[in-house]
């Protein structure tokens, strides 16, 4: 069962893919490509947004399954670290690589990094983080007014630079495999360290 967080991305990335699949909607034909281009920046923030919501989440979620108030010298100690957590949550606007695996490691112990080996499409660790780093600097360039940056996914068999249908399908498939793995890696690491069988 996926955690809470989870949960929430997932009602997030639904959102994004009706955007994805409207822009492809032949019943909406023709339409031109500045049009479609609006939908799939929507869609790529909004599975950004989704990512960003789910790594806070997740360390909130953590927070929740290991609070033990029967043992007052943790509670103690897991409220202030609770707290400054929240804190640095609120801070949390860049959910790369660097940043995502940064906060979950400070704030709650586990550290995705070995779990975001994408074997399926034989991408390494430092590949998948890549991947995420470049979708967060295309989201950024698009949000502020910038050209989109030249990466294999971003351009057109012809040589254009702009999104298309398969790079948000790409995009949707690399936040859904992050989300599973890292779900799966959390609750691995709650069930290890805290010694408590935690129920997604």
């Amino acid at each position: 069962m996926p955690s809470p967080a989870a949960l929430k991305y997932n009602l997030v990335a639904q959102k994004a893919r009706v955007l994805r699949d409207t822009a492809t909607d032949i019943r909406l034909r023709p339409i031109l490509n500045s049009h479609t281009q609006i939908y799939y920046h929507s869609a790529l923030a909004m599975f950004v947004a989704g990512w960003e919501t789910y790594i806070e989440e997740l360390v909130r979620n953590f927070f929740d399954v290991t609070a033990n108030p029967l043992d007052p010298q943790f509670y103690a100690v897991h409220s202030l670290a609770k707290n400054a957590a929240e804190r640095s949550l609120k801070q949390f606007n860049t959910p790369n690589a660097d940043n995502s695996r940064n906060l979950l490691v400070q704030y709650t112990g586990y550290d995705p990094l070995n779990d975001w080996v994408w074997s399926k499409r034989n991408i390494n660790a430092l590949a998948t983080r890549q991947m995420l780093n470049d979708i967060l600097q295309v989201r950024h360039s698009f949000a502020h007014g910038f050209p989109i940056p030249a990466n294999s996914w971003t351009q057109t068999p012809t040589g254009k630079i702009r999104l298309t249908a398969k790079a948000i399908k790409d995009v949707d498939a690399l936040f859904k495999y992050l989300v599973g793995v890292t779900d799966a890696g959390m609750k691995q690491h709650i069930q290890t360290i805290y010694n408590i069988v935690v129920s997604w």
